[in-house]
């Protein structure tokens, strides 16, 4: 991956690199895609977790914060 000037290094910061890598694979896989395509796929994402939570949610009976 480059880097570019005033940038930190791998060695530098390990946390933050590898939050620049995370964001560097999500540009990669959206590169081709529209905003509406990105929001449909965020909205399902958030869709699917939100049902999962209070799936657990009545399960157990109370809700987690």
């Amino acid at each position: 991956m480059e880097i570019y000037k005033n940038s930190y290094t791998e060695n530098e910061d390990k946390i933050l690199w590898a939050l620049h890598e995370i964001r560097h694979e999500l540009h990669e896989e959206r590169r081709n895609k529209t905003i509406e395509e990105i929001n449909r796929e965020s909205l399902k994402i958030y869709s699917d977790w939100r049902n999962e939570r209070n799936n657990k949610t009545t399960v157990t009976g109370k809700a987690e914060k």
